[in-house]
């Protein structure tokens, strides 16, 4: 298992998230599946620590949340 993995298990592991977003966690063993899920939320968290790969960059922290922002706006907002 990848830190990847792990930080992505550690994010969709909370009982609080699952049940607000109806996601059943186990679904989502490597980061590729969580990308590519229909659930909007998991495939966002998986989006943000597959981009950021643990930069502290700021430049590449805008980039990602415009990414993101974009993203969520295109899906859910519109």
């Amino acid at each position: 298992m990848t830190n990847k993995e792990r930080m992505l298990h550690m994010v969709l592991d909370d009982p609080k998230l699952q049940e607000l977003y109806n996601y059943d966690r186990s679904e989502y063993e490597d980061l590729s599946t969580a990308l590519y899920s229909d659930n909007i939320v998991v495939a966002t968290v998986a989006k943000i620590i597959k981009d950021l790969n643990g930069s502290e960059d700021q430049s590449i922290q805008k980039k990602v949340y415009k990414s993101i922002f974009n993203n969520l706006y295109d899906n859910i907002l519109i």
